[in-house]
C-alpha cells in the first residue's frame, strides 16, 4: 500500500461515515418509538413481559427495564438468601437487580461481569 491508496481509503471512510450518520439517527428514533410503544402496551393490565419482548425483538430484561411493573414481584415474607441487588448491581437498573435477587432466591447462581450478559448456572447445592 502506498500513500495515495492510503489517502484514497481515508476518503472512502469519510464518505461511509457521512452515509452512516443519518442512518444511526434514524435508528435511534425508531428505537425510541419502539420503547414508547412498549411502555404504552405495558400499561395494559394483562400485559406480559415475554410477549412484549418477543414482539419487539428484545430480551425480557430489556422490557422489564422499560416497564418495571412487568418484572418479578418480591416474594412477601421470604428474605433474600443473598441480596444481589445491593452487592453487585453496580450501574444496573433496579428491575435487573430485582431479577437477580429472585434468581438467587430460587437457587440459581449468576456468573458474569454484567457487560457480556449473564451466564446462569443452576446450583441447587448452593441453596441456603
Amino acid at each position: 500500500m502506498d500513500a495515495k491508496s492510503y489517502n484514497d481509503g481515508l476518503a472512502d471512510l469519510r464518505k461511509l461515515r457521512d452515509e452512516i450518520k443519518p442512518l444511526e439517527r434514524q435508528l435511534r428514533k425508531l428505537q425510541a418509538d419502539r420503547d414508547k410503544k412498549i411502555a404504552a402496551l405495558g400499561a395494559y393490565e394483562k400485559a406480559k413481559a415475554d410477549r412484549l419482548a418477543t414482539s419487539a425483538g428484545l430480551s425480557v430484561i430489556d422490557v422489564v427495564a422499560l416497564v418495571p411493573r412487568l418484572g418479578p414481584q418480591a416474594l412477601a415474607g421470604k428474605p433474600a438468601a443473598v441480596d444481589v441487588a445491593t452487592e453487585s448491581a453496580g450501574d444496573r437498573s433496579g428491575a435487573e437487580a430485582g431479577v437477580q435477587t429472585l434468581l438467587v432466591e430460587r437457587g440459581v447462581v449468576l456468573v458474569g461481569d454484567g457487560d457480556q450478559g449473564h451466564d446462569l448456572l443452576s446450583a441447587p447445592h448452593c441453596q441456603p
